[in-house]
């Protein structure tokens, strides 16, 4: 038990080991100076010594205590912004972008959809991973090829070493838009769930994944309702003090001013909140260059406003997936033949 307490710091927090190891390093050799200088001016080494030993313990704990309150402020170090355009400046004569014979055109033919990222935003509890859900299982029932990247899946892997700071939460949307923009290049539908509070964040996210491939979708809940479907008890946590930089409780919400498609998550039904999505998409015309021309999310309703029983249709005169796949395997084989 005693072992356990003394060791837990250095479980709880790696610098702390390093920090011991620094003070006792510095303190030897500074006892050893202390001793040397003590001896020179009393002309006895013996008062060096002693003057050194009672040295060594006061300064070793005063410079332990000064190491560890310096590491917890910030002030000179470079933030990780800073950090990761050092490195850039420092790769940029090194790295270059790498094209595919394949574009994205050609891979959303190939998926007979257009591919875009519709970025979920709310507080936790507002609904975004259901609607999230349920979406993604209307796009794969109407042969859409489409990807759920969550905020909590993302930190379960990839994001597994950024705390809830405001900075890290800034990285943690950096690196998930950059996933979406790949994804999007590669014609697939990416339906982003992340509460993503700040406005400058999401505001970057838009610009790194594309204005005309970013579709806002504002999850709106109250605090109330937030907590009551609350089932794992983080905001009860969160208001105890033991999750700290949880949102909207002690670190805030910035509520989009304009979002492409704001749903009233606490009033309206998922299915409606579905539907509204689907409405949406419906009415955004996007113009693509290649063998299909212009392109219309296009949904043909059941004569139903907001029904999730729609077909939808996107394109114009595009041929059937079996039709256009027979169509690319004749063309590998007489390319085949040919090289022959």
């Amino acid at each position: 038990m005693i072992l356990e307490t003394i060791f837990k710091p250095f479980k709880k927090d790696p610098t702390v080991k390093r920090h011991l190891l620094k003070t006792v390093s510095w303190r030897v050799v500074g006892t050893l100076d202390t001793i040397l200088l003590g001896s020179l001016i009393t002309g006895k080494l013996t008062i060096g010594a002693k003057i050194g030993g009672f040295e060594l313990l006061t300064k070793m704990f005063l410079y332990f205590l000064h190491e560890r309150a310096w590491h917890r402020v910030n002030f000179g170090l470079p933030t990780r912004f800073k950090k990761a355009e050092i490195v850039k400046k420092e790769n940029a004569g090194n790295l270059f972008l790498q094209t595919s014979k394949v574009d994205r055109s050609q891979r959303e033919q190939l998926n007979e959809n257009k591919s875009f990222t519709i970025w979920l935003t709310g507080l936790s509890g507002a609904g975004k991973s259901t609607i999230a859900s349920e979406l993604d299982s209307w796009f794969f029932a109407n042969g859409l090829r489409s990807y759920i990247v969550d905020g909590d899946n993302t930190r379960l892997g990839i994001n597994s070493d950024l705390s809830f700071s405001k900075e890290d939460r800034g990285e943690n949307i950096r690196r998930v838009a950059e996933i979406c923009k790949l994804f999007n290049d590669a014609g697939i539908i990416i339906i982003a769930s992340f509460i993503s509070p700040f406005i400058d964040d999401r505001l970057a996210a838009k610009n790194i994944i594309g204005g005309d491939d970013f579709i806002e979708v504002f999850a709106d809940a109250s605090i109330e309702t937030c907590k009551s479907r609350d089932t794992k008890g983080l905001y009860k946590l969160a208001e105890c003090g033991k999750i700290k930089n949880f949102t909207g409780i002690d670190s805030p919400y910035e509520r989009p001013a304009v979002p492409d498609i704001h749903l009233l998550t606490d009033l309206e039904s998922v299915d409606n909140c579905v539907g509204k999505i689907i409405d949406f998409l419906s009415k955004v015309q996007v113009d693509t260059t290649g063998a299909f021309g212009t392109q219309l999310y296009g949904i043909i309703k059941n004569n139903t406003a907001n029904t999730l029983n729609a077909k939808i249709w996107i394109g114009i005169d595009i041929p059937s997936r079996g039709d256009r796949r027979r169509e690319y395997h004749s063309y590998l084989l007489k390319n085949m033949l040919e090289a022959k």
